[in-house]
């Protein structure tokens, strides 16, 4: 005794799954990254800067300079020192 199938029905199911996949890859918004220079960040930009200056900040970010603790705390100081004016 031979039995088959009614039908072959994963192939439809196949191909919807597919239509549905596209369909829903082409409504998702693309991701970008995205920099805003703030006014004063744009006139630096086109002021330049100091060839010397611009070595000595890239040879402090390379060696890690600002991750001390002693350049973190100045940071937060002045931080703290600007909410406490606005206050």
């Amino acid at each position: 005794m031979n039995i088959k199938g009614v039908g072959n029905n994963l192939n439809r199911y196949t191909e919807l799954y597919k239509k549905q996949e596209e369909a829903t890859s082409r409504q998702a918004p693309q991701k970008t990254d995205k920099l805003d220079l703030s006014d004063t960040a744009k006139k630096l930009k086109a002021e330049g800067i100091d060839p010397k200056q611009f070595a000595e900040v890239k040879m402090k970010i390379d060696s890690g300079y600002y991750n001390s603790d002693e350049v973190i705390n100045k940071v937060a100081d002045e931080i703290l020192k600007t909410f406490q004016k606005d206050s």
